[in-house]
């Protein structure tokens, strides 16, 4: 686990001051060590988080031949059987780090290199000898990796803050921002720069030494599940599958040379987890897990549930307790470590969880995608009356995903005409695209193909990886185990969704394995309470932020929502959320257009900050 970089010039040599530069941005996710390659037209970063092969899996890695280079971030599950087949067949490899077990694969297509990978990884491999690069990520987009178009060549890095060097004026997509600010985050390949761009998942990325681009997909979820079987037998025989593809799963998710912990909350997902870890004699001692509590009773407070499973599981739990108020003085500092344009305020417990790991772990497990492939969502258990007067609505939408949150008209009348354009218009294409994309599939598998390429990987699983490399720390997901995950997407609705209940078979399981622990509760999620928190917010000093922040002016009528501000005795929650979308987006502003980037205090009174001229 680790952070990568690098930029390609074909016919010049990339300057090493950009690579020192963009090493310096990513350094938090490789407290460990950092390594690099300059050669001709490429130079490549990585900075270190250790693993496995604690003494000798430092990066770049280099082919048996010496001329494949590699720097890669994650973890490569299967490096044991893939390493074993390829040195009875003759190759010789220079360390025990799992990563180096891609580069056998060197020499094969783009499109076939990472066929045999099984993980979450994102790589890029440098050819010495033809003068290529190719770039490469995971089959759900577990790790991200972002890239640029210079003239000539491309940059490449983990985080976009360290392709902030490489852009002469960082210019900002006007319809990230509108996506941002109807859904919380900007789903799809285009970043809220202009000019970075995300590798989607399961995606690559070829320049040959002209400088000349081949992409495309090497694995796709829709094609998939298109060639799945589905799974045909009752519950009971699905409760049985589903154990063995769990343990597997899990098997392979505790591969490391470090202990492995486990973020533990009071519901089915990773309550499962806390009982598989518990069966498993994959580790030495108790494991270790860690729940968040609040030091109030006005949010929800999963505490005592996350407690009783660590109980019932055998586990070490460390509770943290925070006063929920406080907890936003983390929110510039968790803005800039997410690094996109995504405002998930369950970003706030999930640093301080990652903080509170990091003291005596490097790796831990958390339950991202279990909604996604066993239909936990209540989304995908609209009537469908509901989804038809949805579909009305949006047309290509298929009734999912339709509503934003300033569809209300007297929060539109907070808009100037362009802005609103663009939230009426435009905000739902990366889900009408995923929505065609899987059109072969059934309606549930449709919605869940459509979450997991857009709201999971766009908003979830950047919220786990920066939140907790921020850190130092590893987070492992093993829902998103390509095995275990395609054959729940290949559950019949039934074996899904059962009234108003869904995640049927991970339900079943969990009551037969876990005697006393609460399996049929409806999903709640991270409590954090913003309309609290908002409220208790000056009004003036909320609209001289909005002034001073030039997003919001642009799109803003600050007339409208000053006068709105003054007149409302008491914000209501419709409005809350939208007042901190605006909060966030200048925080975001000040952090990566004025400040380009710059790491700000870990902990600072929001307000306070935006309204310092620093």
């Amino acid at each position: 686990m680790c952070g990568i970089l690098g930029v390609f010039q074909p016919g010049q040599t990339p300057d090493p001051q950009w690579i020192e530069a963009m090493l310096l941005r990513l350094a938090h996710r490789g407290p460990d060590g950092q390594g690099r390659f300059l050669e001709g037209p490429v130079g490549l970063g990585h900075a270190r988080l250790s693993i496995i092969d604690l003494e000798q899996g430092q990066q770049p890695l280099f082919s048996q031949d010496e001329r494949y280079v590699l720097v890669a971030n994650g973890e490569i599950y299967n490096a044991p059987e893939l390493r074993a087949d390829q040195m009875a067949q003759g190759y010789r490899f220079r360390s025990g780090s799992d990563c180096e077990a891609i580069l056998p694969f060197a020499g094969q297509a783009p499109e076939r290199l990472a066929q045999a990978l099984e993980g979450m990884f994102a790589f890029a491999l440098y050819d010495r000898q033809a003068q290529s690069l190719t770039l490469v990520r995971d089959r759900f987009g577990i790790k991200p990796l972002y890239y640029c178009l210079l003239q000539p060549g491309l940059a490449f890095a983990s985080e976009i803050k360290a392709l902030l060097p490489c852009l002469p004026t960082p210019q900002v997509d006007s319809l990230a921002i509108a996506r941002f600010l109807q859904i919380n985050f900007n789903a799809g390949e285009k970043t809220a720069f202009q000019g970075i761009q995300r590798l989607p998942p399961g995606g690559y990325l070829h320049m040959d030494a002209q400088g000349r681009i081949t992409q495309g997909v090497w694995w796709s979820l829709t094609e998939q599940l298109a060639r799945t079987t589905p799974f045909k037998g009752s519950l009971n025989d699905a409760v049985e599958v589903f154990d063995q593809k769990l343990q597997a799963s899990l098997n392979r998710h505790l591969r490391s040379d470090v202990p492995v912990g486990l973020f533990l909350s009071g519901g089915v997902d990773s309550g499962i987890l806390a009982t598989e870890l518990a069966r498993l004699p994959a580790q030495q001692g108790r494991p270790k897990a860690w729940s968040l509590g609040f030091e109030s009773d006005s949010v929800q407070d999963e505490a005592q549930a996350a407690a009783e499973i660590a109980q019932a599981s055998g586990l070490e739990l460390e509770l943290i307790r925070v006063n929920p108020i406080d907890l936003f003085q983390r929110l510039v500092y968790t803005t800039w470590a997410a690094d996109e344009l995504m405002g998930d305020f369950a970003s706030l417990p999930t640093l301080v969880l990652a903080e509170a790991a990091s003291q005596s772990h490097k790796v831990v497990l958390s339950g991202e995608g279990g909604d996604e492939v066993f239909a936990g969502y209540g989304r995908y258990r609209m009537s469908s009356v509901q989804r038809w007067f949805y579909a009305l609505r949006a047309p290509g939408s298929g009734g999912f995903r339709t509503r934003g949150r300033f569809d209300r008209k007297a929060l539109l009348a907070w808009m100037r005409p362009e802005l609103r354009e663009s939230l009426q218009q435009h905000w739902r294409e990366p889900f009408q695209r995923s929505w065609h994309e899987a059109r072969h599939l059934g309606h549930l598998q449709r919605m869940q193909s459509t979450d997991i390429h857009t709201w999971l990987v766009d908003d979830l699983l950047v919220k786990a990886d920066r939140m907790l490399m921020v850190e130092g720390v590893e987070g492992r997901v093993p829902y998103l185990d390509t095995e275990l995950a395609l054959w729940g997407l290949s559950l019949p609705p039934a074996l899904k969704i059962q009234g108003r209940l869904g995640k049927q078979v991970p339900r079943a399981w969990l009551a037969q394995h876990q005697a006393g622990v609460n399996a049929t509760g409806r999903k709640k999620g991270f409590s954090v309470p913003v309309v609290d928190w908002v409220r208790s917010l000056n009004r003036q000093q909320m609209v001289y932020v909005f002034q001073r922040s030039e997003l919001i002016q642009q799109g803003f009528d600050l007339a409208v929502v000053q006068a709105y501000l003054q007149k409302a005795p008491l914000l209501s929650k419709q409005v809350v959320e939208p007042l901190a979308a605006l909060l966030q987006l200048a925080i975001w502003e000040k952090l990566f257009l004025q400040h380009a980037g710059r790491q700000p205090p870990k902990r600072v009174e929001p307000l306070s900050w935006l309204l310092d001229s620093e």
